[in-house]
């Protein structure tokens, strides 16, 4: 167990307040990117609850699970958790149970970049291993540093991320999430960031008016031909130049040390555009 000092007070994303008396030793994690999230600041081995959507690290795979997206309570309540880390978007329709119950409970929300550093910090002080996890979201904050240190005049690309490609319509990052900020912080420009926040649907009309130069998507590259076929899609510019890209959704989607690899892989994208 970590020698740090408790016990200590936990604000979480709500502004609520939860006192630890010492290091957690049974976490449960409610979704996939604080499973992550707590492997990477090096509490791994006091997580004692996932869900079946847990697959990274390898080794959460082999801990026992508490349900999928629907949270499985009467799991949970086995498990005789001390901690409970909960999304309170994904998790939203269960955190009230899990209150009833007086189960000592940590909601997150990250929506942006530095979001992500923030749960980062507040899940290692809650474990008590501060120290991994100041180094882990110092890293957040350096590609914001780099990404103002960049000069202004520099040609930003239009980037379009997209979860699909069909059926029609396309499901978009606009504003509010972490690939938004991503785009920015590589030196890109988010063509879909003025039509509304989250992931939102447009039609192959609109998105001939954005015409980005650049199209990002999870969707695997065996299954990408709908692009070059459709009557408007064929004519973006970013399909005519084939700056089409499929990538990894996890290093993408969820909030986790991982969108430093995704970051990483933007800028070279966008780097071998602006080169042209």
């Amino acid at each position: 167990m970590p020698p740090t000092t408790f016990p200590r007070r936990i604000t979480d994303f709500r502004g609520k307040t939860l006192t630890l008396k010492s290091p957690p030793r049974r976490v449960v994690s409610l979704t996939p990117g604080t499973t992550e999230v707590l492997f990477a600041v090096g509490a791994g081995k006091q997580v004692v609850g996932v869900t079946s959507y847990c697959d990274y690290p390898p080794e959460a795979k082999r801990l026992p699970k508490v349900g999928d997206m629907r949270t499985n309570v009467e799991a949970v309540v086995a498990l005789r958790p001390d901690l409970v880390v909960a999304d309170g978007v994904l998790n939203r329709r269960f955190i009230p149970t899990l209150e009833r119950l007086k189960l000592p409970l940590l909601v997150i929300a990250p929506k942006t970049w530095l979001d992500v550093a923030r749960v980062i910090r507040l899940l290692g002080a809650a474990t008590g291993h501060d120290r991994q996890a100041e180094s882990l979201a110092q890293r957040f904050h350096q590609a914001e540093r780099e990404a103002r240190s960049r000069s202004a005049s520099a040609t930003k690309p239009g980037v379009l991320f997209t979860l699909n490609v069909e059926p029609l319509p396309m499901w978009v990052a606009g504003r509010d999430l972490f690939v938004d900020d991503m785009i920015r912080l590589a030196g890109g420009r988010n063509v879909a960031e003025d039509g509304g926040t989250n992931y939102y649907p447009l039609s192959a009309e609109a998105l001939l008016v954005r015409n980005p130069d650049i199209i990002i998507t999870t969707v695997p590259e065996n299954r990408l031909s709908p692009l070059y076929e459709h009557p408007v899609l064929k004519r973006l510019k970013a399909v005519q130049n084939k700056q089409v890209y499929s990538v990894d959704s996890n290093l993408f989607v969820r909030p986790t040390p991982r969108l430093l690899r995704g970051l990483e892989l933007l800028k070279t994208i966008i780097s071998k555009a602006q080169r042209g």
